[in-house]
């Protein structure tokens, strides 16, 4: 749930974001064309096309910094979609968007072995989010211009090393998730996919996000989601992919929790 002083950020007459309000007033004195209502920071439409919601939210996001909302500009651009079939309002820059409460799209790669076990990935200590914590064997966040198949393509080769064009992919749920974390408020769209291991494939890590891979038994990883060890995209990720795999250990966390 996002803070309960939080506004809704309101852009092209969509309700888009869900802010702190000492951010929206930050916000709101900032920058031009933002305007702090009752519980909205509304965004004045007129005239505006994605390029110039794009500007005002790029606005927002230099004024948010040099306040001390966010670290450091990310130079990769997401797209603001309020819903998988809405078209793209404007695109901004990933650091601000948990501030803002802005929704994400990205995948998930849940890795199973031939001996019916599966490889996962414990996160690197300096990640923003869920530091240390462990996760799907590759995941991560869907670009402005890319789709769902592109990114899994590319986040299982830069987290992974693996080249996943020829391998055995089965596509899973697609799930939404809402949950504070430090910076803000994040809202996700989670796109499910598993892969097939080859026998003798060892993951290697190629951007420095990973700190290493382990390859466990089912129940080793139902009771490390079971004690919070694993994110909760990724707990809810390997619970989708061993439910449609017939795993009764499964059903039956899936069902506790």
């Amino acid at each position: 749930m996002p803070a309960a002083d939080a506004i809704d950020l309101v852009i092209a007459d969509r309700v888009c974001g869900s802010v702190a309000r000492r951010a929206a007033e930050c916000v709101a004195a900032g920058v031009a064309g933002f305007c702090l209502r009752d519980h909205i920071l509304e965004l004045d439409d007129t005239g505006l096309d994605l390029a110039g919601r794009s500007h005002h939210l790029d606005q927002a996001a230099h004024v948010l910094r040099q306040a001390g909302f966010i670290g450091a500009w990310r130079n990769e651009q997401l797209e603001l979609r309020p819903d998988p079939q809405a078209p793209a309002l404007a695109q901004v820059d990933r650091c601000v968007v948990r501030v803002l409460g802005i929704t994400t799209y990205s995948v998930h790669l849940n890795g199973h072995t031939a001996e019916g076990q599966l490889v996962v990935a414990r996160r690197a200590a300096h990640k923003r989010v869920d530091p240390g914590l462990w996760d799907n064997l590759a995941g991560g966040i869907v670009t402005a211009g890319e789709s769902v198949h592109d990114a899994l393509v590319r986040e299982a080769y830069e987290e992974a090393g693996l080249d996943i064009t020829s391998m055995s992919l089965q596509q899973g749920a697609r799930l939404r998730v809402r949950r504070p974390i430090n910076e803000g408020t994040l809202v996700e769209f989670v796109h499910v996919f598993d892969v097939d291991l080859p026998a003798g494939l060892q993951p290697s890590n190629r951007d420095g996000e990973v700190e290493r891979f382990e390859t466990r038994a089912i129940p080793a990883v139902l009771a490390a989601i079971e004690r919070g060890e694993f994110t909760v995209e990724a707990a809810l990720a390997t619970l989708d992919s061993l439910e449609r795999r017939g795993n009764c250990q499964a059903n039956s966390s899936a069902s506790a929790a």
